[in-house]
């Protein structure tokens, strides 16, 4: 009995032994380059690896709000998986830090050249601030401080009130918006207010967008709302 209760054990360690392996998690590498912001041919946004040889790759993920903070031309690691033979090149992205801050002077020229040729856009309209507001004939009055205002800003949604409340509502709510002064230059955050919402600004290039068209702004309200937004989108 005990020579059979010792086979058994035996028999059982070589099965166990001839088991199938665990499944392995892809094999990751780590790659710095420059980011790079676009939109592809099918007009949807896009990021982008550019290597230290031009090579560009673009960048898919399942990490919530993942690269919301990049610029053209920031210098980035990624972690990723392998890397596709198309091109432009693509890779699926499990890990990614900000190493420094950085321009379109960056980013080489042909490697902007041949994704254009391609079809993809890099929202490069050039923009001047209004000269004048861009008021409409009978802009809306009579709210308070109580109005509530929404940021939504590099995934994180900020709500204020008072003073900077209405300053913001006052000056989006009250633009003339022209449809086809639409470009396709991207915000850099959203503002919804209780008379309206979806107003896109972006204060690089001067301007808010809505469903109604877009609207540039003064130099002035520029650097208003960049006050509004610093104090409040902390």
């Amino acid at each position: 009995m005990k020579r059979i209760w010792i086979l058994l054990c035996a028999l059982t360690l070589l099965l166990a032994g001839c088991a199938a392996p665990e499944a392995e998690g892809p094999e990751l590498t780590e790659t710095e380059g420059r980011a790079l912001i676009a939109l592809n041919r099918e007009g949807s946004l896009s990021t982008l690896l550019v290597t230290e040889d031009g090579e560009a790759i673009v960048l898919t993920t399942e990490i919530n709000d993942a690269f919301c903070g990049w610029s053209s031309g920031d210098r980035v690691r990624v972690t990723h998986d392998g890397v596709s033979e198309t091109f432009p090149a693509q890779t699926e992205v499990y890990d990614y830090k900000t190493l420094a801050e950085g321009d379109w002077s960056d980013i080489p020229e042909e490697t902007v050249t041949a994704l254009k040729d391609l079809g993809w856009d890099f929202c490069l309209d050039v923009h001047a601030p209004a000269a004048e507001p861009q008021t409409v004939e009978d802009p809306v009055t009579g709210y308070c401080g109580n109005t509530v205002t929404e940021v939504t800003l590099d995934g994180e949604t900020y709500s204020f009130w008072g003073d900077d409340s209405v300053a913001l509502t006052d000056i989006v709510i009250n633009l003339a918006y022209a449809p086809e002064a639409v470009c396709k230059c991207l915000p850099e955050f959203t503002v919804d207010t209780e008379f309206g919402d979806g107003y896109g600004v972006n204060l690089t290039e001067s301007h808010v967008r809505c469903e109604a068209g877009q609207a540039p702004l003064t130099a002035e309200q520029t650097e208003e709302i960049r006050g509004i937004i610093e104090r409040n989108c902390k």
